[in-house]
């Protein structure tokens, strides 16, 4: 099993996707009087991901397995096989693809296990473990986030936080109400507010009134229109009123999401005048794209969107503008100075990390060193009898933005091909990146083998000649 990656769930705004084929699961609980609590699974598998990995002249399957427990025993399972449309790894959209699924759930702390891969094999794992409380009372479910397909709302596909960037974009959201009270006056009020400010954005939000009934389940959809909603981080805030209910009980849910306006960074593009010391230092064409591109680890949501946009098309002016704001709203005064400073790091993660087919800065290696800076301590197992070459980075501190502070992080690297210069980010116990338990048995691959799911390589310390349990750099991971 190759990979183990985290799973997000219900108000969690990250999930954590492989190097190999992408997938990522949104995790809801719901409620029924019959049969009880249940999860509905939305599975969103990344399509370039897929059709890369997918070598057989068929349309691509999928299978995944999912197995929830509790702490004594299996709750339920299920399996499906996902059938992917063919797509033109060409065309101009890839779109990605989503399948919806559901499992009969319990209360109290549970773990649920995502296993899935190509065709028939599971090679990669995700994870996550939850707490779900007896239904009691009236309630709302967690919000979900849908989006029109033909005249139904259907699960909208995730990686990660919801980022809304088209021209003219519709949020809508889906939940639950539980057991209102038939005498009672029921209303579900919905807003958004803004994170930069934390106030409620004017006209961004509606009322829907309920009626309690014999249906102890209501149903609630609905959605705004972000179109003219500047460029920033947003929650959508909800709250079901119950008449004579004290309102610091009113039952709440939120879900957070990342607006990017093109009309408003166009404007900003066109209306910022070029100083040209940057059109010197940028170059045009293809010079002038490289170094555009070798800012993503270090853009935000909103800057990425805007560089994953400037296809060949895009003029130069446009370019140098983007790239001049870029620097200019990081360090005011001194904007040139430190682009100058960044361009000379790429040039060494150039030399250091690239290869033919990949520019460093989109390594592996060479994003985590621009994202987090140089690693406090380095191990670097290149010739390894048993197993696949590999690295160890060690950070005494991370503090990066839009992260808590971290302490003591680590970051194993691994080459599958052996020769050449291709590291993968295997593991790491950073917030945001990928984890896996099972990295030492990832690594000895070639040589350990093993039936096991539970089974993360911690007890091999007898295998002879082995030096994967001897690594200098505390804890291992």
């Amino acid at each position: 099993m190759r990979r183990m990656l985290l799973l997000g769930f219900f108000t969690c705004s990250h999930i954590l996707l492989g190097q190999g084929l992408r997938m990522a699961v949104d995790v809801h609980p719901y409620w029924a009087a019959k049969p009880g609590h249940f999860l509905e699974l939305t599975y969103s598998i990344e399509p370039s991901s897929l059709y890369a990995a997918w070598v057989d002249s068929t349309d691509p399957v999928v299978t995944v397995v999912a197995l929830l427990q509790n702490q004594k025993e299996v709750i339920s399972f299920d399996k499906v096989s996902i059938d992917c449309p063919a797509q033109d790894l060409k065309a101009n959209i890839l779109y990605p693809i989503v399948q919806n699924a559901f499992l009969a759930a319990d209360t109290g702390n549970l773990h649920l296990t995502i296993y899935y891969g190509l065709g028939d094999a599971l090679t990669d794992t995700l994870h996550g473990q939850f707490y779900i409380a007896p239904q009691k009372g009236s309630a709302i479910a967690p919000l979900a986030w849908k989006e029109v397909q033909g005249k139904t709302l259907a699960p909208r596909a995730q990686f990660g936080q919801a980022v809304y960037a088209n021209d003219s974009d519709r949020v809508n959201f889906y939940t639950q109400a539980y057991q209102l009270p038939k005498s009672k006056k029921c209303f579900f009020t919905y807003e958004i507010y803004s994170l930069d400010s934390d106030r409620p954005m004017p006209g961004y939000g509606g009322v829907l009134r309920l009626q309690g009934g014999d249906e102890p389940v209501v149903p609630i959809q609905g959605g705004l229109w972000v179109t003219d909603l500047p460029t920033g981080q947003y929650e959508l805030r909800c709250t079901l009123n119950i008449q004579d209910m004290e309102p610091r009980f009113y039952p709440k849910e939120q879900l957070r999401f990342y607006r990017v306006n093109p009309s408003e960074t166009a404007r900003w593009n066109d209306e910022s005048p070029i100083d040209p010391r940057w059109m010197g230092q940028l170059g045009q064409g293809d010079s002038l794209r490289y170094w555009i591109n070798g800012l993503y680890p270090i853009a935000s949501v909103a800057e990425r969107q805007q560089i994953e946009r400037m296809s060949p098309n895009v003029s130069d002016t446009l370019i140098w503008r983007f790239a001049q704001r870029f620097w200019e709203s990081r360090h005011p005064g001194d904007a040139l100075n430190q682009f100058i400073l960044y361009k000379n790091l790429l040039g060494k993660i150039a030399s250091e990390y690239s290869s033919r087919a990949v520019p460093g800065y989109a390594t592996d290696r060479g994003r985590i060193f621009l994202q987090y800076g140089p690693p406090t301590l380095t191990e670097k197992r290149p010739f390894e009898t048993d197993g696949y070459p590999y690295e160890i980075w060690q950070y005494n501190t991370l503090d990066v933005p839009n992260s808590p502070y971290q302490i003591n992080k680590i970051f194993i690297f691994v080459n599958y091909a052996v020769a050449g210069r291709n590291y993968e980010l295997l593991h790491s116990n950073a917030i945001g990146e990928i984890y896996n338990s099972r990295w030492k048995i990832a690594i000895q691959k070639r040589s350990y083998n093993t039936e096991d799911i539970d089974d993360t390589g911690q007890t091999g310390f007898d295998k002879f000649g082995s030096r994967i349990y001897n690594n200098i750099i505390p804890g291992g991971g």
